[in-house]
């Protein structure tokens, strides 16, 4: 493959720092402030463990001082070796999954330590370590999407990559990477391979190679890559890894799952291992589990929320405070998902009624079901539990029948069954959601197709570690009110 410098006419802007930072420095300003992060997770978790502690034994000395510069120490070693900071293009969803597995290692460890080598070690400093495993594993992880969710709006943060491959799909690998700049990757260099592929002598070709990783300090490559057959470009890959320390592949088909497949060497060939995770019986029940769980935990909370919507939704308009519509659930089993009422009582022959008046929006309405301004809402109460999402609490119900989840696609109608096409067979092995991908994901400010794609990638990439993160970011979705009208 030629590699040529991309065309000016480019229709995105590479965020090229004006200094390009040495590589060493990339990692620095990378990892620091990543470790800073966990540091204060663990001394807010023992700080905290130590104060409810300290409640039920009020005569004991702080264990505090003894414990937690151990701890620190341990956790410095065990997340270095154990990958913490080696997040480049990690999902959040993984990296959650290896925090919790570090966390759990260094708490033990130090646990251990405790009860082998120290004579001193009391009840309550043991309890203090108990304590302490289970704040941190709340703790920690938000701390984690947060911190790495700033940091990416920041220009020095994360590694210089290098895009190479044909024109178009490498463009689009690029704008992907834009998009996730949690990811730490900042690319720094578009090379594409359409228009010099022969005119370019093996010469001309590393000396470009060279000066473009050189100059920009990149240490990844990612190559995006479109022959289905994997030794049309072997020498690519090999030539590319003597000018970086890391490739990347992306192949053009975006639809495999991503997110748990593992390479398997089938003698000498390369395989790719990809679970059927939904077919796993132990894990369906884990995730009933997580959903009955969380939704008992937090019943006080809303129960009492959903009585005083209740009332105001029966204050402000005439009618029943719920409202239930026919969706499809797994395997096409169909069910009545619950909401309060947040539209007047005639919404349909209003919405007929306006979109006769203003045909330019019927358009809009058949592509989206969705309009900006919806006539049919209740003025003030209406509007309120739609941008917040209060409207959907009653799915709670739904999800305690197992009707629901608290994490899935988003329930259809049989209208849209046509929309979704060869996706559909893939809806069906999961059931939907009150939140997901979707919904953390722009919600109404992404197109329907997207919207398709989104439940597509959930249902391939499934696993207990996805719901976690997409139920971490509802909560900033919903306070944000992002893509909520």
């Amino acid at each position: 493959m030629s590699i040529v410098a991309s065309p000016k006419d480019q229709d995105f802007e590479l965020r090229v720092p004006r200094r390009s930072k040495s590589e060493t420095l990339q990692t620095l300003l990378t990892v620091v402030p990543m470790m800073v992060a966990d540091g204060l997770s663990i001394v807010v978790a023992m700080a905290f463990s130590q104060v409810l502690i300290g409640t039920v034994f009020p005569d004991v000395h702080y264990a505090i001082t003894r414990q937690l510069l151990p701890l620190l120490a341990i956790a410095v070693i065990t997340y270095s070796i154990g990958g913490a900071y080696r997040i480049c293009g990690l999902h959040p969803s993984q990296e959650l999954r290896r925090i919790a597995l570090l966390d759990n290692t260094s708490m033990l460890l130090l646990l251990l330590a405790n009860l082998l080598f120290s004579e001193t070690s009391t009840p309550y400093e043991l309890s203090l370590l108990f304590v302490t495993l289970i704040a941190l594993n709340l703790i920690h992880p938000g701390v984690r999407l947060v911190s790495r969710t700033l940091l990416s709006t920041q220009r020095w943060w994360g590694w210089s990559v290098v895009v190479v491959g044909p024109r178009e799909h490498a463009r689009r690998v690029l704008r992907h990477i834009q998009k996730n700049a949690e990811l730490a990757m900042r690319p720094v260099s578009l090379l594409t391979s359409d228009e010099f592929r022969v005119a370019m002598t093996p010469a001309e070709k590393e000396q470009l190679a060279r000066d473009t990783v050189t100059q920009s300090h990149a240490s990844i490559i990612v190559m995006a890559v479109e022959d289905p057959d994997p030794s049309s470009y072997c020498s690519d890959i090999d030539f590319w890894s003597t000018q970086a320390h890391d490739v990347i592949i992306v192949p053009a088909d975006f639809q495999w799952p991503t997110l748990w497949t593992e390479t398997r060497d089938i003698g000498g060939i390369m395989g790719l291992h990809a679970r059927a995770k939904l077919l796993s019986h132990w894990r369906l029940f884990a995730k009933r589990l997580l959903d009955v769980g969380l939704v008992l935990l937090f019943a006080p909370l809303l129960v009492p929320m959903c009585l005083v919507i209740a009332i105001l939704v029966r204050l402000n308009s005439h009618g029943p405070i719920f409202f239930g519509h026919k969706r499809i659930g797994r395997s096409g089993r169909t069910f009545t998902a619950w909401k309060f009422r947040s539209m007047i009582p005639n919404a349909n022959e209003v919405l007929e009624q306006y979109l006769n008046e203003h045909p330019e929006l019927r358009e809009e309405w058949e592509r989206d079901h969705k309009l900006k301004d919806d006539p049919r809402i209740i003025p003030g109460v209406g509007h309120l539990i739609r941008k917040f999402s209060l409207d959907e609490l009653p799915q709670i119900w739904n999800v305690l029948r197992g009707d629901m989840s608290l994490v899935g696609p988003r329930p259809i109608v049989d209208s849209e069954i046509e929309k979704y096409c060869d996706v559909f067979p893939l809806y069906l092995k999961v059931t939907p959601g009150i939140t997901g991908l979707w919904q953390v994901s722009g919600r109404n400010n992404t197109t329907y197709q997207e919207r398709i794609t989104l439940d597509a990638f959930y249902v391939r990439n499934w696993s207990p570690w996805l719901d976690l993160y997409i139920l971490a970011r509802t909560i900033k979705t919903v306070l944000l009110r992002e893509g909520a009208y």
